[in-house]
């Protein structure tokens, strides 16, 4: 099949889970015999060649100027691929599907997250009846039923979909490329032991929690540190919640590449999502935990939205309550302190990552969704004849 993968995040030019989301999705799709092109855009940053060079092969990606550069070309570039496929990636780039609907096979959307109230919390839309929550409740149930099938990440996710309107939508969870993300096979560093927070600065992460947590860990760990990954509105303030509460014990590394990402991973003694629920919005199947489990360390994560479907508690990762430092800080020390639990759980992490959330098994999944999308609808393929 000829694919479109339709996204506004993409590497090198925005990290987060949505952007590896799509970036194995399209090295799964193409490693498959699939024809794959990504069109996506460099939210107004200047040509990264270097970094365009880490596109997966086999995908060939456009890189539009910003989106609204992306919004002029679409058109054009689904008019001139013939695709059997175009996959919308997230309620942004769903926007733009009025624009190709019907110039292929099959529409598909991916429903990462619940976009107005992820924006509710990240703005501090705290009532319901905020015209600017309205509106984009009101897209929502609009443009979420233009695809022809909807996937959803996590059940959460489904359910959210469900309930405002979106008709038909299937349940398949996020997967991480086993193969790159992996153990590295040797002891840990003695010194210091490193604890990684592997989260944007947004209010959903809940990164001040695992910065709270840090006096009690330091308490029986004196040299322990905490690498925060990523950036985002929130990082000035997390800054100053660190200098106050261990000083000198909290790096901020900011945006990383894939590669530090894993080397960070599997130097850690745990990885830590102390997600928290806010304006109605929660964590789903999390990547950066799959990546820590296949990277064979540890992940401690809060009790919420799409975290449980990823990790059972004491067996292949610990599960604490939203928004207790202490809980956090309890299951770390053991991390930090007990050698033989563990190793237990990092290897059942890993055995479980590999069984139930390997990419290539997950790319076979969406492409069965994109054939019985093309069957239903009955419409021919744009590259065959007549």
């Amino acid at each position: 099949m000829k694919v479109l993968l339709v996204t506004s995040m993409y590497e090198p030019y925005c990290g987060g889970g949505v952007s590896s989301h799509v970036g194995d999705l399209s090295s799964a799709l193409a490693r498959a015999g699939h024809e794959v092109t990504v069109l996506s855009h460099r939210r107004g940053r200047p040509r990264d060649p270097a970094g365009e060079q880490r596109v997966p092969a086999g995908v060939r990606a456009i890189f539009c100027r910003d989106f609204r550069d992306m919004f002029v070309r679409l058109r054009a570039v689904v008019r001139h691929g013939r695709y059997d496929v175009v996959h919308y990636h997230s309620f942004n780039a769903l926007a733009l599907a009025p624009l190709a609907i019907d110039a292929a096979s099959a529409d598909v959307f991916t429903l990462h997250s619940d976009s107005a109230n992820y924006l509710a919390s990240v703005r501090g839309w705290t009532r319901r009846s905020h015209p600017a929550y309205r509106t984009l409740l009101l897209y929502e149930r609009v443009a979420g039923r233009l695809p022809d099938v909807t996937i959803a990440v996590s059940r959460r996710m489904k359910a959210y979909g469900e309930g405002i309107g979106i008709r038909p939508i299937v349940h398949i969870p996020n997967a991480v490329d086993g193969s790159f993300w992996t153990p590295n096979g040797g002891a840990l560093p003695k010194a210091p032991p490193t604890i990684v927070v592997p989260r944007m600065h947004v209010p959903k992460n809940g990164i001040e929690y695992a910065i709270e947590a840090m006096p009690e860990i330091l308490a029986e760990v004196p040299d322990a540190v905490l690498v925060v990954t990523g950036d985002g509105p929130l990082r000035p303030a997390l800054e100053a919640a660190a200098a106050r509460a261990a000083p000198g014990h909290v790096r901020f590394a900011g945006l990383v590449s894939r590669e530090d990402l894993r080397e960070l991973y599997r130097a850690a003694y745990a990885v830590v999502i102390p997600s928290v629920t806010v304006s109605g919005t929660q964590e789903n199947t999390s990547i950066a935990a799959l990546e820590g489990m296949a990277c064979g360390t540890v992940v401690v994560a809060t009790d919420i939205g799409g975290l449980p479907e990823v990790i059972r508690d004491g067996e292949d990762g610990f599960l604490v309550p939203e928004r207790d430092s202490g809980a956090l800080a309890d299951r770390i020390l053991q991390c930090l302190r007990d050698e033989g639990t563990r190793r237990r759980v990092a290897d059942a992490a890993r055995a479980r990552v590999e069984r139930e959330f390997a990419v290539s098994e997950w790319a076979e999944r969406v492409a069965r969704v994109y054939e019985d999308a093309i069957e239903a609808n009955g419409r021919p393929s744009p590259g065959s004849p007549g």
